[in-house]
């Protein structure tokens, strides 16, 4: 399984913006740069204390499972909430892994 790892995160209007790195399991790197707004964050979240940077690896990681297994990349740039019309099942991907 790729490894995710964030490489920074960036306070914007209405949430964050990072830049991601994924180590894929051929020795290669692509980064990625994405967008989190503090609805989506509560979103998946809710009531508990996750952080920001918590939602983002799970968001990522269930994306690049997901996308990897039909042949797809992830896009260099895209909003988290964006993804989750990629994925039907994403946001309980992303439960599992919080």
């Amino acid at each position: 399984m790729p490894q995710v790892h964030i490489q920074t995160e960036t306070d914007v209007p209405q949430g964050w913006r990072y830049v991601v790195e994924i180590a894929h399991d051929d020795g290669s790197r692509t980064a990625h740069r994405l967008r989190l707004a503090w609805v989506d964050h509560n979103h998946w979240a809710g009531e508990r204390p996750i952080p920001p940077s918590r939602v983002v690896q799970a968001l990522v990681e269930a994306l690049v499972e997901a996308l990897v297994a039909v042949g797809r990349p992830l896009p260099d740039r895209f909003d988290a909430s964006t993804a989750r019309r990629w994925v039907p099942d994403l946001d309980d991907q992303i439960a599992e892994r919080l």
